[in-house]
């Protein structure tokens, strides 16, 4: 039987990345150590994003701010993906990079700028 943060977490997880995407993001975890997939499950996504108080929208600007300013690439690739999801606006996601250019550095906004345009722009064959 499922947890109620088990639940809400993965209930938080599928809005944010797609429900195929939160599930094989939780399968991926559970390889390395099921303990540590459910701990972030239900902690982080269940417990951590689901509090009161902000908005899924402010929790995903603050994330993607947060990676951005610790040049976390791929995460940032992945929560730029679900801050479209949450149609968070491409043209707002672009004005947090140039925001946070002037307190992180221009080498972080320059590493976002490349997240952005790999997760907006349409692929080349």
């Amino acid at each position: 039987m499922a947890s109620e943060l088990e639940k809400k977490g993965m209930e938080l997880r599928a809005k944010l990345f797609g429900e195929k995407q939160a599930s094989a993001g939780h399968e991926y975890l559970k390889q390395f150590d099921p303990d540590f997939a459910n701990f972030l499950n239900e902690q982080l996504f269940g417990g951590i994003w689901t509090r009161p108080g902000l908005e899924i929208k402010t929790r995903s600007f603050i994330t993607m701010a947060a990676l951005m300013a610790l040049g976390r690439g791929p995460e940032l690739r992945i929560h730029m993906r679900g801050a479209l999801n949450l149609g968070i606006k491409p043209s707002e996601i672009k004005e947090m990079i140039f925001h946070l250019s002037q307190y992180s550095g221009v080498p972080t906004a320059v590493e976002a700028i490349r997240a952005f345009r790999e997760v907006t722009e349409p692929k080349q064959n």
